[in-house]
């Protein structure tokens, strides 16, 4: 199932994509309601569940199993277009998340490429909520920041608490799985020693997260190390790797982070990218400002982004 949160006119609103269809989930659930009584005291917390995207991530298979059935006996009311996403305002699904990390050299292709040992614990960083931005939504960058890369990344949606939670149970607490352009703040020329400046000041700056249009649920995707990424910049590729290629899977990365850190509902796990991104070229090819970045899960629906970088535009002004 692919999961939508788009902006009506009462409001945000979860609904799903099928093909070119979105189909409001408050609307067919609420007929399913009325026509079968199945869904009896599990009717309110559903209701509710569709104001709140953590709520509905949590319930996992319950209220997906109702809604995915909801959708098939709908008469077409709860419809809202069959003209796809670009008729609609999309909104990140969890536009709040109380946690967001990163992981940095998680993918042995860019180890190998830059002669870095294949890290045996996760290098974890953090990314900070105020990063997160909508698929279509234009990145502004603040003025403080010129220098900005984009890394196309499989994002970890957690959908149940996790605390201490093993690699064997790991997928059973994910909700869903999304894209992120784990946007960067580069230095040049670039420190020698890599992965040394991965901290807030690079990481989290205000909007550096745009998040995929959509996020598809774990039935969807049962291994999410069988997925291809792809970002392009301008219409030209410039990232294609497979998720079989990281050196911590999404089970690995649940368990070690749950070990220390609590991972709620909503929170998110970017996975960590490959080759192809601008730091990594010789010389590098970071953004410029106005660039189109587009990101993707091969298959769904991704992020596509302009990138405003005023700084840019203020140093061509002085020269």
């Amino acid at each position: 199932m692919q999961l939508v949160r788009f902006l009506a006119d009462s409001g945000a609103e979860i609904g799903v994509l099928q093909g070119n269809r979105i189909v409001r989930a408050r609307t067919a659930l609420t007929r399913f309601a009325q026509l079968d009584g199945r869904l009896g005291p599990f009717e309110r917390v559903f209701e509710y569940a569709c104001d709140e995207p953590k709520v509905f991530l949590a319930l996992g298979g319950l209220v997906r199993d109702a809604l995915a059935e909801a959708i098939e006996r709908d008469d077409g009311s709860a419809v809202v277009t069959e003209s796809g996403l670009g008729a609609l305002r999309v909104l990140p699904f969890v536009a709040n998340p109380e946690k967001i990390f990163g992981i940095g050299y998680n993918y042995k292709e860019l180890c190998d490429y830059e002669r870095h040992e294949y890290p045996q614990r996760a290098e974890i960083f953090a990314k900070m909520p105020t990063c997160v931005t909508g698929a279509y939504d234009d990145v502004n960058v603040t003025p403080a920041v010129s220098l900005v890369d984009f890394e196309s990344e499989l994002c970890v949606v957690i959908g149940r608490t996790a605390r201490c939670v093993s690699a064997a149970d790991a997928l059973a607490y994910v909700g869903g799985y999304t894209v992120m352009d784990e946007l960067s703040a580069k230095i040049l020329p670039r420190p020698k020693v890599p992965g040394k400046t991965e901290s807030l000041p690079q990481k989290a700056v205000d909007q550096f997260g745009p998040l995929g249009a959509v996020v598809i649920t774990p039935d969807e995707i049962p291994d999410p190390s069988a997925l291809t990424m792809i970002a392009r910049v301008n219409g030209e590729e410039r990232q294609n790797f497979p998720t079989s290629d990281m050196v911590h899977g999404v089970p690995a990365l649940v368990e070690q982070i749950s070990s220390i850190i609590t991972l709620r509902p909503g929170d998110m796990i970017a996975t960590g990218t490959s080759v192809g991104c601008g730091i990594v070229d010789v010389p590098p090819r970071l953004l410029n400002d106005g660039d189109v970045v587009e990101c993707e899960i091969v298959g769904y629906p991704g992020c596509r982004n302009i990138i405003r970088i005023p700084a840019q535009k203020k140093k061509r002004a002085a020269t």
